[in-house]
């Protein structure tokens, strides 16, 4: 029976600390929350008070830049003066010198050699030599040294243009034949010098049978 009541009691001594025991929140602060406000830091004792903040207002450097534009923008440009005859038609004066209709072209070429130098004469010139069958029949235009000779017995006039080499050691050239109409030496240029002359190629076969086979200008001018 003891027993028993023990239990009960026990039992009720629960059921009432779990009555008062209940969940209770904790009461919520409801006080409005206040903004933080910024506070200057106060010297402290023996402390330089900070400066106050400059508040002038500072002047931009690119407010005169833009003034002067503005300014130059509305300063009226003063009129552009117009070149005398501007407009107008040119007409060719017919003074001047006009082309010959009756004079004809000049002489053409197949190989102008008067640009090259002397060196390079000289190796086209061997090249010819050495295969003459490509160049015969054509119109060159060459500088060299014109040189002359004429038999004391016979007569004869000799005459043709030279080049040398850069060593000045070995020469190239061709014989010339002057116009049947030409003298000696009056219509002939100086002997041993510079000559630019314009003619024909052709080859001299008669002594081909022995190897030797000499080029020659014919129908020659001289520049």
């Amino acid at each position: 029976m003891k027993r028993w009541t023990i239990l009960i009691l026990t039992g009720a001594l629960l059921l009432s600390c779990t009555a008062c025991g209940g969940s209770k929140k904790p009461p919520q602060n409801t006080a409005p929350l206040t903004s933080p406000v910024s506070q200057e830091a106060e010297p402290l004792p023996g402390e330089d008070a900070p400066a106050a903040p400059d508040t002038a207002p500072q002047q931009s450097f690119v407010e005169p830049i833009l003034s002067e534009r503005e300014d130059a923008l509305e300063t009226p440009l003063p009129p552009q003066a117009s070149a005398p005859g501007a407009g107008a038609e040119q007409e060719t004066p017919a003074n001047g010198p006009q082309p010959d209709p009756l004079e004809g072209p000049p002489t053409p070429v197949d190989l102008d050699l008067t640009p090259l130098s002397s060196t390079m004469i000289y190796a086209e010139l061997f090249n010819m030599m050495s295969a003459p069958d490509d160049c015969i029949g054509k119109t060159i235009r060459m500088k060299g040294s014109f040189f002359v000779y004429q038999d004391p017995n016979t007569q004869q006039v000799y005459c043709g243009v030279i080049v040398q080499d850069a060593t000045a050691c070995c020469a190239q050239g061709f014989d010339i034949v002057m116009p049947a109409q030409a003298r000696y030496p009056e219509d002939y240029p100086p002997a041993q010098s510079e000559v630019t002359v314009v003619g024909t190629i052709q080859a001299d076969r008669t002594r081909e049978e022995y190897g030797i086979l000499v080029l020659r200008l014919e129908d020659v001018s001289f520049d």
